[in-house]
């Protein structure tokens, strides 16, 4: 992989995730979407919990759907973006140009992606520091956080490490769009759903009947929310980190392994039928 591709990838990722306009611009406006989403989730959880009888509002799973929330706000903002690049670029005759080169696009659809990263890594610390303190004065509670440097290094880490299934959940989804004449704008927005149900965002995977919540018990980005809920919640340890953590290192690498392998296979065979340039059905 080319790694001067790659950071000229990065270049035109930042770009593109600012719409060619001021950074600062760009960047307020992307954290409206994190912030409302986690605000709105910790609203409904808020206002169905008091209104039971009796009161079964706790500031602890209050802590735990902000997470939740904000984080799944965060990996949905980029792990799809190698999938967006492709159909974008099929519409906006960018991608062929990348495509009829002799080298893979893999550093391509990386630097997007990882451009995305960091874009959606800033917006997620921004929003879940003004929800932190736009749900504790207007439901007048203590959530309990932990905010010190190890626990945010912690956070860090993990949302470091959950590139690796990111990414080769962006490369799986990419391999159908190189194909695809339709939808392929759709199809991360379907795969965001069911990733919200199956990644422990708002409530525990035990609540799935089974086989469903066995499948989703593995999934690295179930790990990846125990992580990030250990490292930020008070009365998380740093053994379960390390073992959530664990966990969503060798899942990664397994969705990383599959999301290459099929992208590697899926290049091949379009350049051999030469569909990059298919637009309709």
């Amino acid at each position: 992989m080319s790694l001067r591709a790659m950071v000229a990838s990065i270049r035109v990722g930042w770009y593109r995730e600012f719409n060619w306009t001021n950074p600062l611009t760009g960047f307020s406006l992307r954290t409206v979407g994190p912030l409302a989403s986690v605000i709105a989730a910790s609203t409904v959880y808020y206002v169905g919990s008091t209104n039971n009888v009796p009161p079964s509002f706790d500031p602890s799973r209050l802590a735990y759907i902000l997470i939740g929330a904000a984080l799944y706000a965060h990996v949905a903002a980029y792990s799809w973006v190698p999938t967006l690049a492709i159909a974008e670029g099929k519409w906006t005759y960018v991608f062929p140009q990348v495509y009829i080169s002799p080298h893979s696009s893999l550093p391509y659809l990386t630097g997007r992606t990882l451009a995305s990263f960091v874009t959606s890594t800033m917006t997620v610390i921004v929003s879940l520091v003004l929800s932190f303190y736009v749900l504790s004065s207007v439901f007048h509670t203590n959530i309990p956080f932990m905010v010190n440097p190890l626990s945010v290094s912690l956070l860090f880490l993990a949302m470091l490490v959950n590139i690796l299934a990111a990414l080769g959940l962006g490369l799986l989804l990419s391999a159908y769009a190189l194909f695809a004449t339709k939808f392929e704008w759709a199809l991360p927005t379907y795969v965001a759903g069911l990733l919200m149900v199956f990644s422990e965002a708002l409530f525990p995977v035990s609540f799935l009947p089974w086989p469903l919540s066995a499948i989703a018990n593995v999934l690295p980005f179930t790990e990846f929310m125990r992580a990030s809920r250990q490292a930020m919640i008070q009365g998380g340890t740093v053994y379960s980190y390390f073992s959530y953590l664990g966990l969503a290192v060798l899942g990664g690498i397994v969705v990383l392994a599959m999301g290459f392998l099929a992208f590697r296979y899926a290049e091949n065979r379009a350049r051999r039928l030469g569909v990059i340039d298919k637009k309709t059905a």
